[in-house]
């Protein structure tokens, strides 16, 4: 699994876009039908007794073109395939503890900018959470009895003094593939050529502490599979694009 993710890396770290609409279309896509990873992160270690918080990020995107006239909005809907892998084992003996921390996630966030330049305006509600994944592994653990020596000769056995244990080990790796949807808008844009941009971002993050003769290992990965950008002009009716709570 480690190496098939790995190679995932090498071969494809960026987002390109495979379908594009021209700049007077009221609506415009891009999509990728490849199957696949992009925007790959990947963290791992093995056998390790103290490993601070740490995480791998990455960063990619597509974009599609389209022209919107005088106080319109453009409602886009983005599609995406998201990768989550998150392992975690430890093995100790003679009470050792220890503690494995892995997290992948997923997200978006969505922008226009005018083709002629000027300053970006970010879609409504912001960056989304696509999917994200926290997985803590905790044990203590004895060991397996091997075998037991009465050294001092005294008729008793001392443990786990005069007993030899081997590692006990456990583990857990959890592989996920989903396809999550969000809507976004984008309010009163003036008029002009807008570049309408999906920024997607994946990271992967891990953290491992021990206490005896135990280590852990921890392997996370996240990454984008195929997705869909959808833009369409719409006119929203009066006070119909508000922020509100939910009320509970």
């Amino acid at each position: 699994m480690k190496r098939f993710l790995i190679s995932i890396v090498l071969a494809s770290v960026m987002l390109s876009a495979s379908a594009f609409a021209g700049p007077s279309a009221k609506f415009a896509a891009t999509y990728s039908s490849d199957p696949g990873f992009h925007v790959v992160s990947v963290i791992d270690a093995t056998d390790a007794t103290d490993v601070p918080f740490d995480c791998n990020e990455n960063e990619g995107y597509t974009l599609a073109t389209i022209k919107v006239p005088q106080d319109k909005e453009l409602l886009v809907g983005l599609s995406a395939e998201i990768l989550l892998v998150t392992d975690t084992s430890i093995k100790g003996k003679e009470g050792g503890s220890a503690r494995a921390l892995a997290y992948s996630g997923g997200f978006v966030t969505i922008t226009a900018c005018p083709v002629d330049g000027g300053a970006c305006q970010m879609a409504a509600p912001g960056t989304v959470t696509l999917a994200d994944r926290f997985q803590i592994m905790s044990a203590t653990l004895g060991g397996v009895l091997e075998s037991c020596t009465d050294e001092d000769g005294n008729g008793a056995i001392d443990v786990p003094d005069e007993c030899e244990f081997s590692d006990e080990e456990i583990g857990l790796v959890l592989d996920t593939l989903t396809s999550h949807h969000f809507n976004f808008v984008l309010p009163d844009m003036n008029q002009g050529e807008y570049n309408v941009k999906a920024t997607f971002s994946t990271e992967a993050c891990h953290e491992i502490s021990s206490d005896g003769d135990a280590t852990a290992s921890t392997f996370a990965a996240a990454a984008i599979g195929k997705y869909m950008l959808t833009l369409q002009q719409v006119r929203a009716t009066k006070n119909g694009i508000i922020e509100a709570d939910i009320v509970e």
